[in-house]
């Protein structure tokens, strides 16, 4: 079992909602202590006395909802991974490559749940997926309409995220031309993204074929299968990364699958 939070808030809900709280119990002593012995002034005091409970109520249930934790089971956690490596993560990777539309007025434009399904329908992505449920990682085999594929793998290790892309290669001095030729690629990573990492050569167990593989790492915190936003931008920013390297390796004559 771990702790986490009862429900997640954002740091500055917390403290603003206990500070108008704590403000209005102030507020309430104070007004109740103004009227404490002046002629007519019960009324004023029985309305300070009834904010102020409500308000040392509402303390309390916030320190307790805030600030309470509860345990977070090992089945639930996993259950987490694997709706990211079926769901979140593959959906986002339908639109690496997907039709455009037409320039039209913004007015004109709304959204709507249903456009969204629709872009996924007409996605130019197929995707693959090599799971053994309760692994921590997905092997994804990515393929435009145009022909061109792609190996890449996801490992999700509580907060820990590796990714990984798989480019055809014969012997460790093609696999330092590849990685030259596409630094510029994959340095977003590593720049913006913050993800550490390097690149090896190895023959690969999912094909038993040989490959330039980069391997890239980042600490996303120990709240991460518990938070959706951070799944959806992990998601998000790895698909359209992934655009952009399918696209630098088609320009530099760069084979991404056997």
């Amino acid at each position: 079992m771990e702790s986490r939070s009862f429900i997640y808030a954002p740091a500055w809900v917390k403290v603003v909602s206990i500070a108008v709280l704590v403000l209005a119990l102030i507020s309430a002593a104070a007004v109740a202590f103004y009227f404490l012995g002046e002629e007519n002034g019960q009324d004023w005091i029985l309305i300070a006395m009834s904010l102020g409970q409500v308000a040392a109520s509402g303390i309390v249930i916030a320190m307790v909802v805030f600030f309470s934790e509860r345990d977070v089971n090992v089945m639930d956690l996993q259950r987490r991974s694997e709706r990211l490596f079926y769901e979140t993560f593959p959906n986002a990777c339908l639109l690496i490559d997907f039709p455009l539309e037409p320039f039209k007025r913004w007015e004109e434009r709304r959204v709507r749940s249903a456009e969204l399904e629709k872009t996924l329908r007409n996605s130019r992505t197929a995707i693959e997926i090599s799971h053994v449920p309760g692994q921590i990682d997905a092997y994804y085999r990515i393929r435009l309409e145009s022909g061109q594929a792609l190996v890449m793998r996801l490992q999700v290790n509580i907060g820990e995220v590796a990714i990984s892309y798989y480019i055809p290669a014969a012997s460790e001095a093609e696999k330092d031309r590849i990685s030259g030729i596409l630094e510029w690629a994959f340095s977003r990573y590593r720049e913006i993204g913050g993800y550490e990492g390097g690149w090896y050569f190895s023959r690969e167990a999912f094909d038993n074929n040989c490959y330039a593989s980069i391997h890239l790492t980042r600490d996303f915190g120990a709240d991460f299968l518990e938070n959706e936003r951070k799944k959806l931008f992990m998601s998000n920013d790895v698909a359209a990364s992934t655009r952009g390297i399918l696209k630098d390796c088609l320009k530099n004559g760069i084979a991404t699958a056997y």
